[in-house]
């Protein structure tokens, strides 16, 4: 079976474990034990956990998403859900409107169920939010979903509800769903922030604890959608997955419970270590920025630089800083850079960074 290979995840898993000053990755580390509350009966390997996952998680999502448990699937990370999505929803020859820059999984996907990739740019002059009517211009009948990121990836642009809203009306005139991964949405202040599942019948969300908790290593993720379409999903979940793991399950559960502890931590990060970042951008004539509205990554732009796929191994191989060059998200020139790491650290490496970039341009 031929599909496009999905590189950037071979290059982050390689880089996690790398030497140096780590500025590549999105998702928080883990939290403090003392905020999660595990107790010994959640190591048990017996519990409420059935095929499908706890009733006691599938009951909390149904409650967060304001719908009936049979609209909620329970997957093993928002990546499961988004494959699970693209394979129940498209056939081959069908076509997916994928925003640009955006993650890559979504055109391995494509690639995967043989769909046709059709590109929606979000553009740096618009904040990152993509053209109504351009994307009014590139439907058709044979558009069977538009996929989007919200807080958008890279960049972490926020859409608000009106334009949301705006996308779900038109994809439903044409009878195709919008998939929005909300996997960094609760980035945002609570309030500020919203699902897309409220704004439509054809919707699906997929989201995680991975991203804004720092629990990736429980691969508890969901969807929520239209129940024929999480009908659909069931099926291919019987194939692949006969049960998933109980003690996940139950730490999942705790760990749902302890959203309102965890979520405060990631939003602090962000206001701690933004400054450091936004001091050492302006102190640069020579770099273009989104400013985020949450988040531990910033979307630069090394003006001057048509590609960053070797400026990154300069700052790797010589620097000791790892950043993802903007190539993996469709954008050459661009870099994205994490600021989770303690601000001392931080600083650190964006002084080598800098380096990194004046040695790099000095020789190119």
């Amino acid at each position: 079976m031929d599909f496009e290979p999905f590189q950037y995840m071979r290059y982050a898993k390689r880089l996690e474990y790398a030497d140096g000053i780590f500025m590549s990755g999105s998702g928080m580390s883990p939290p403090k034990s003392d905020l999660l509350s595990f107790e010994p009966a959640d190591f048990s390997l017996t519990s409420l956990c059935s095929n499908y996952g706890d009733p006691r998680n599938v009951a909390w999502l149904a409650d967060k998403y304001g719908c009936g448990g049979e609209r909620i699937l329970l997957a093993a990370g928002s990546s499961e859900a988004n494959f699970l999505v693209y394979a129940a929803q498209l056939n081959p020859g069908d076509k997916v409107i994928i925003e640009t820059p955006g993650y890559p999984q979504f055109f391995s996907l494509a690639s995967l169920v043989q769909a046709e990739v059709v590109r929606l740019p979000r553009k740096v002059e618009n904040g990152f939010l993509p053209d109504l009517a351009q994307l009014k211009s590139l439907m058709d009948d044979n558009v069977r979903m538009i996929v989007l990121t919200n807080l958008h990836n890279p960049t972490m642009s926020f859409m608000p509800r009106e334009t949301m809203q705006a996308i779900i009306d038109l994809a439903a005139k044409h009878d195709a769903l919008v998939l929005v991964d909300e996997v960094y949405i609760d980035h945002l202040k609570p309030g500020d922030d919203y699902t897309a599942f409220s704004l439509g019948d054809n919707v699906a969300v997929t989201s995680s604890l991975t991203k804004v908790y720092g629990l990736s290593g429980l691969r508890f993720g969901w969807a929520a959608a239209p129940e024929r379409l999480v009908s659909r999903m069931l099926d291919l979940v019987d194939i692949v997955d006969p049960e998933l793991p109980t003690i996940a399950q139950n730490l999942a559960h705790r760990a749902l419970e302890a959203l309102p502890r965890l979520r405060p931590v990631a939003r602090r990060l962000h206001e701690q270590n933004w400054p450091v970042v936004e001091e050492w951008l302006k102190s640069r004539t020579d770099i273009e920025y989104f400013q985020p509205p949450g988040g531990i990554t910033v979307w630069l732009r090394v003006k001057g630089i048509e590609e960053t796929g070797n400026l990154t191994t300069v700052c790797r191989n010589d620097y000791g800083v790892l950043v993802v060059p903007g190539e993996y998200f469709q954008s050459p020139g661009w870099l994205r850079i994490g600021y989770k790491i303690e601000p001392t650290r931080l600083r650190q490496g964006l002084e080598l960074l800098g380096k990194a970039i004046d040695d790099f341009r000095s020789h190119h």
